[in-house]
């Protein structure tokens, strides 16, 4: 808009359409920038005929992970929709509703389950709330929270049933997830089955978390059996799970194995695997003195491009927590 001359006098529903698109990636600084701009060029009450504006600057707030915020925010929208339905109009309803689930997945990524449990009440109050993932957002905050016991999860699976909600796949990897945290070995093979008769087939997600929790409980015959569902499923390693098994092989002192097939590999001109390399850079990136001559034979690798770069960047993004293999 600001490129374009023939754009500066945009009209109100313009720059609202551009604010809207804003707030959906959490970009709370240039939402409050074009909020400023808009006040300029049309008058400080140009969004007064708008009936999401409240509702969107909400939106930006939660999904930048500000909740307080948000919270306080809506509240003015809550106003507005009071007042609206004194006067008999149902239409700022719908925008509110959107606000008040974006707050509520806020609440459960800052872990505050009450808060969330309140605006999920709200959403079911108004006829809305029985969209599965907002049902997953909850079922998750309580299954990493090891204050929450395991039949409080099987309580929210029992509201989501009694509200119609259907489960996906999300759903049965979180049950597994809550499961092994609590030590509940029976319980996660349970809901593994429960998955695949379902219909349900176990995803990249799904042995993500069984290798990452079975690795980190010292439980190695179980992690094995897992990659080897993996292998014989065609089931693609992420950098996750290849950080899983490295950490596994490294606490059972067989990175010497690794290491040892890779160079018979490359100097034979066997085929390297992606996860195979994936975990040779990680070990690599982990003690780069003890494995000099392995590091010259990777290099080789990538110069012959008998491997893609990707997987040096799987290697760092599992390597370094918080990178993203974007």
């Amino acid at each position: 808009l600001d490129e374009r001359p023939e754009c500066m006098g945009a009209s109100p529903v313009v720059t609202m359409a551009l604010i809207r698109v804003l707030a959906k990636f959490g970009d709370v600084q240039r939402v409050n920038a074009a909020v400023q701009k808009a006040a300029d060029k049309h008058g400080p009450e140009w969004s007064t005929g708008v009936t999401d504006y409240i509702e969107t600057r909400v939106i930006a707030l939660a999904r930048a992970d500000l909740p307080k915020q948000a919270a306080e925010m809506l509240e003015k929208s809550n106003g507005r929709k009071a007042a609206a339905e004194q006067k008999g109009c149902t239409k700022p309803v719908h925008p509110y509703a959107v606000a008040l689930r974006e707050l509520m997945l806020a609440w459960t990524r800052d872990r505050d389950a009450d808060r969330a449990w309140m605006c999920l009440s709200q959403l079911l109050a108004l006829g809305y709330g029985r969209a599965t993932r907002e049902w997953n957002a909850m079922l998750h905050v309580h299954a990493v929270d090891m204050r929450y016991r395991f039949h409080l999860l099987e309580q929210v699976l029992g509201r989501m049933r009694s509200s119609g909600v259907t489960y996906d796949a999300a759903t049965y990897n979180i049950m597994m997830h809550g499961s092994l945290l609590r030590g509940l070995q029976a319980r996660w093979k349970e809901w593994f089955h429960k998955m695949e008769k379902a219909g349900h087939t176990p995803n990249a997600v799904t042995f993500t978390t069984l290798l990452v929790q079975l690795a980190h409980s010292g439980q190695w015959s179980e992690a094995l059996q897992v990659v080897r569902y993996m292998r014989q499923n065609n089931v693609a390693a992420t950098a996750a799970t290849t950080s899983s098994v490295l950490s596994m092989e490294r606490q059972r002192n067989r990175v010497n194995r690794i290491m040892s097939h890779f160079r018979r590999q490359v100097l034979k001109g066997g085929e390297i695997a992606v996860s195979e390399f994936t975990v040779v850079v990680a070990a690599i990136l982990d003690s780069p003195k003890k494995w000099a001559s392995e590091t010259a034979l990777a290099i080789r690798c990538l110069e012959d491009r008998r491997i893609s770069e990707s997987a040096v960047v799987d290697a760092l993004a599992a390597r370094l927590p918080g990178i993203g293999t974007s």
